[in-house]
């Protein structure tokens, strides 16, 4: 019996998702979130729910084709990049903060997917995650530590 790299590939995703999850209840909150309906755990506690019923489906449910996957086409220098980056950004997200690490992640990823085009590079990183904070901070009161907001003022 063969197995498709499909299903293996959905095998990991499960087997990722379940240490999500795992990892998901350890993060700490504080003692008057612990009730509340939407605290720092509630998103990534859904999203390893999904991942996993998502990955689930995908090997438990039969294939209806079978994709051969040409690899001489496949980019694995820009993947390679991408992951780089990724561990970068992991690095560097509480030593600089979340904004400009989270900024400089998405600047970077889009010049290594192809886009050239650097106004539409800064308009979709900065801009964004500086709206992606205020929704965080100035409506679901989260709290995300951010060394050079704090530094410059912007937050307290």
């Amino acid at each position: 019996m063969k197995i498709s790299s499909v299903k293996i590939i959905s095998l990991l995703f499960f087997v990722l998702s379940a240490f999500y999850l795992y990892t998901a209840h350890q993060i700490q909150v504080f003692t008057f979130d612990e009730d509340a309906p939407f605290n720092a755990r509630t998103f990534p506690i859904y999203l390893a729910y999904v991942g996993m019923f998502f990955s689930g489906l995908k090997i438990l449910l039969p294939e209806k084709l079978s994709e051969e996957v040409n690899h001489k086409v496949l980019d694995y220098k820009k993947v390679s990049f991408l992951i780089i980056i990724m561990i970068f950004y992991g690095l560097t997200i509480l030593r600089v903060g979340f904004f400009l690490s989270t900024s400089v992640f998405l600047l970077l990823s889009y010049y290594f997917l192809g886009e050239r085009r650097w106004k539409w590079m800064i308009i979709f990183s900065f801009p964004f995650v500086a709206l992606f904070m205020f929704l965080l901070h100035g409506i679901l009161d989260i709290y995300l530590r951010d060394p050079l907001l704090k530094l410059i003022g912007v937050i307290g």
